[in-house]
């Protein structure tokens, strides 16, 4: 296995047309070509669901702090499918939000119809907390996996999650922002023997982040994404829903709400 380190340091499963609730976000967020205007972190997001989630910020457990003042134990992860289906994996021994089981099913069903798990292929898990969703990639089919966090205990529990999957020389941790990566996948590539990331997932702590800086840096990068690429989006429900089009070449394929949980999917320049 290959490690590099770069920079600083729901129940319900419907597709959500982004048009209609981007205004809920910020108006003319969903005009063609242009960029994501800033929506702040979600601390800071006015749209309230269920009660008042501004209130409710003390007892959200924030991702990256320790497990020692929880009272359940984490649930178990499991690897869902392919050819390292039902292999446990470690998590690292602070506090994070994998996605939820339902979800990376139905994410990997919709994944197979874009022909993006293949051989030749490579993806890129940012925010990758124990690694689940790129291994996930690699056990049904991905050929490389680049893994991304900043956290040092976060990017340890991957290299051993990836060593019990025995996917250890198919893939690259990288401890790092994400941002980083974004702004100069360079390196990581050229490591890689790769032009362009065929699949990115963006799967991030959601109090922690601003995914209009996040998105813009990934519509925006010349090197990162290549035609047919695909990025993944998992957002909360509060953000209302992501625009269709990001940019000139983030072209929005799916939306679906399970839950709290929101997954956007969108394609580089499709055919």
């Amino acid at each position: 296995m290959k490690r590099g380190v770069q920079g600083a340091r729901g129940q319900d499963d419907q597709d959500t047309p982004g048009a209609e609730s981007a205004a809920a976000v910020s108006a003319g967020a969903g005009a063609e070509g242009q960029l994501l205007p800033k929506l702040g972190k979600l601390k800071d997001v006015s749209r309230q669901v269920r009660g008042d989630i501004l209130g409710a910020r003390a007892a959200v457990k924030i991702q990256g702090q320790g497990w020692e003042n929880l009272v359940r134990k984490p649930p178990t992860i499991r690897v869902a499918g392919g050819t390292a289906k039902g292999r446990k994996l470690k998590r690292p021994e602070v506090y994070l939000r994998p996605m939820m089981g339902k979800v990376k099913e139905a994410l990997f069903s919709i994944l197979t119809e874009f022909n993006v798990l293949r051989e030749d292929a490579i993806a890129l898990d940012t925010f990758a907390g124990c690694g689940s969703v790129g291994i996930e990639a690699l056990s049904r089919g991905v050929g490389k996996a680049v893994f991304v966090d900043y956290s040092k205990d976060a990017c340890r529990t991957i290299e051993e999650n990836l060593e019990i999957c025995e996917f250890d020389e198919r893939s690259l941790v990288v401890c790092s922002k994400a941002e980083a990566v974004y702004d100069a996948p360079q390196a990581v590539l050229a490591r890689m023997q790769k032009p362009s990331f065929d699949l990115v997932t963006i799967t991030p702590p959601y109090e922690e982040i601003d995914y209009s800086d996040l998105l813009n840096r990934v519509a925006t990068s010349q090197t990162l994404l290549g035609d047919g690429s695909v990025v993944v989006v998992e957002y909360p429900v509060e953000l209302g829903s992501l625009p269709p089009t990001i940019g000139p070449r983030l072209v929005g394929m799916r939306n679906r709400k399970y839950g709290r949980t929101m997954m956007a999917i969108y394609c580089i320049n499709p055919v």
